[in-house]
């Protein structure tokens, strides 16, 4: 008999917080997404400058439908450093952390989100509940993400576990092999959360059959990794999505892995062309659109992510009857090579993690007479003879290959290295050096 599917904890939590009943349908969950959102129209219009002067005549009341939403305007990246404290909703004296992400190497303005005790205790419910899809009895998880920062992402975790009464321990940065191999064992780990291509070497090093489930977070998850890992450890993996903007949680994959049930609750999400903006219908890839509900310091009304994905509101095979995403791509930021053509991470991704035996890697572009393409590289001790097909999988990319074409464009360095330094806030990224007053631009 097929496996009986438990219904995402999500619904739960989403259930709880809005107030509704456990057997709570599509309708009420929406009505009362639209009840908080014209709450939370309010705090923002009442307490941030920002809103006040952009929402003034505005009257919240006259959202009565999800289509009147688009009447909005949208809230941009380039809004975050240029308004500044404007958007805080809360005195400074009630911020409980502030997350700071640098924008465009070491020039560009800094984005700063701001968090209440609140909004840090919605973040904590969230993350406890969506463990539960991975979790069985009285598993052992291990957070490869950074903890010793109060309210960080890692210690956020992990102290929603232990509160749970879930045995969670931290590590960072990860250990290496054999190290990491002894602790795996030695604390009898069943979960591990990190970064997917962390996760990818580390499902190389649990004795077999030890690691029943893996949380991949923080980054984009080409599919081919997942196998690879699910491969290697016997193990099951699960996505999280999640982002500073939605409160560090946005999502998690319930059992049947048909998409990230959302913490509905806290978020609502849309989904449009990323060059009209206009609403796309279910299924249909595009821009996601994030509307934080009942975010006390900063509320972000309409933000637009960057990310791409579909939204999915039908009922989940699960049972589940809250939101999810699906085909998860991340930022759509792509780099320009020198003929023209866009190079995205992502793709770069789905290829090279094909390859056995690849671990990680960093793709470089700087300029000498021309500009060069080069690609540092870790691997497993056994697959130490990775250069040509790597390289062949570059080549075969249709941008890279339309560069090296014109002449534009050099393979560089292929230079397998030991480690990369444990950056968590490093995504999978194109690394652009060809500007000189730029030297570390991320251009994907």
């Amino acid at each position: 008999m097929p496996e009986q599917l438990e219904q995402s904890p999500v619904d739960r939590l989403v259930a709880r917080r809005l107030g509704l009943g456990a057997a709570m349908d599509r309708g009420e969950l929406e009505q009362a997404q639209l009840a908080a959102l014209r709450s939370t129209l309010g705090h923002a219009m009442a307490h941030s400058p920002f809103y006040r002067e952009r929402l003034r005549g505005y009257d919240p009341a006259c959202l009565t439908g999800a289509d009147a939403l688009q009447e909005l305007p949208f809230l941009s990246a380039a809004d975050i450093p240029e308004q500044g404290h404007r958007l805080l909703s809360v005195s400074q004296s009630r911020v409980a952390r502030v997350v700071t992400l640098q924008t465009s190497g070491s020039t560009g303005s800094p984005k700063r989100f701001f968090f209440s005790i609140a909004d840090l205790a919605s973040t904590s419910d969230f993350f406890l509940h969506g463990m539960h899809s991975l979790l069985k009895g009285d598993e052992r998880v291990l957070v490869l993400l950074p903890f010793l920062q109060p309210a960080s992402v890692g210690e956020l975790l992990i102290a929603a576990l232990q509160q749970g009464g879930i045995k969670a321990a931290g590590m960072w940065p990860p250990l290496p092999g054999t190290a990491m191999s002894r602790q795996l064992r030695e604390q009898q780990i069943r979960c591990v959360v990190g970064l997917p291509q962390q996760l990818l070497a580390v499902s190389t090093l649990a004795p077999p059959g030890q690691l029943r489930s893996m949380l991949l977070c923080s980054d984009y998850a080409a599919p081919a990794l997942r196998r690879r890992i699910e491969a290697n450890c016997g193990g099951t993996t699960f996505l999280h999505y999640g982002t500073t903007e939605s409160g560090l949680g946005g999502g998690v994959e319930c059992r049947a892995h048909r998409g990230c049930h959302l913490r509905e609750s806290d978020l609502l999400v849309e989904i449009v062309d990323p060059l009209s903006g206009k609403a796309l219908a279910d299924g249909q890839p595009g821009e996601v659109v994030l509307t934080t509900l009942g975010r006390e310091a900063m509320v972000l009304i309409r933000y637009r992510t960057g990310d791409t994905a579909c939204l999915e509101r039908s009922r989940c095979v699960c049972g589940g009857i809250t939101a999810r995403l699906r085909a998860i791509r991340g930022r759509m930021a792509g780099c320009r090579l020198p003929c023209g053509d866009l190079l995205y991470s992502q793709e770069v991704d789905d290829l090279l993690f094909r390859i056995p035996g690849l671990l990680d890697y960093r793709l470089r572009l700087d300029h000498e007479q021309r500009d060069r393409l080069h690609l540092d590289y870790l691997a497993l001790a056994e697959a130490r003879q990775l250069k040509e097909p790597l390289r062949a999988a570059l080549i075969s990319l249709p941008a890279i290959r339309d560069s090296l074409g014109c002449g534009k464009l050099v393979l560089g360095q292929f230079q397998q290295v030991d480690s990369f330094a444990a950056i968590h806030t490093l995504k999978r990224t194109i690394i652009d050096q060809r500007s000189k007053g730029d030297r570390d631009a991320i251009c994907s």
